[in-house]
């Protein structure tokens, strides 16, 4: 149905978008606090709404990407075999704490109500996922880092 060369291009070109947003995104705020005196409406919501709502769906895409490429090909069966990395943690109803692992980190995009970016680590960029319920999980809180490692790995 669909071959993973083509795929994984696909997850590597939305992860860019991703990544990108995530480590330049507070640059270029800071660029427009110090370089751009006054109001600059329409530099402001390009820097900040529509880059967001850009990496958004990017990060929509690859998740179901990703999804369909461990339908395909297994990967997420292999992780758990090889004790592949976690992606990061979630926050459940009650309050614990769990490792977010690859099929999890999917579900968990796909079905967000919400995407809360986290640049507190200037290294270390996060986005939360926030559900529609929070009576089963709270949070889902994905490492790009981590995740870059992951999905450079995958050959295209």
């Amino acid at each position: 149905m669909h071959k993973t060369p083509e795929i994984t291009t696909l997850i590597h070109a939305n992860f860019w978008l991703v990544i990108s947003f995530a480590f330049v995104q507070p640059r270029l705020g800071e660029v427009l606090e110090t370089r751009f005196r006054g109001e600059w409406k329409y530099l402001r919501n390009s820097f900040y709404e529509l880059a967001e709502i850009r990496a958004d769906r990017a990060l929509l895409e690859m998740a179901t990407q990703l999804r369909v490429l461990d339908d395909s090909e297994g990967i997420s069966e292999y992780l758990k075999q090889t004790k592949g990395p976690c992606l990061g943690k979630v926050t459940q109803g009650d309050g614990t704490v769990t490792d977010l692992f690859l099929r999890d980190m999917t579900n968990k995009v796909m079905h967000a109500a919400a995407f809360e970016w986290d640049f507190s680590e200037r290294d270390a960029p996060k986005v939360n996922c926030i559900p529609h319920d929070k009576e089963r999980w709270k949070k889902a809180e994905v490492d790009l880092i981590v995740l870059a490692g992951f999905v450079g790995m995958l050959m295209f």
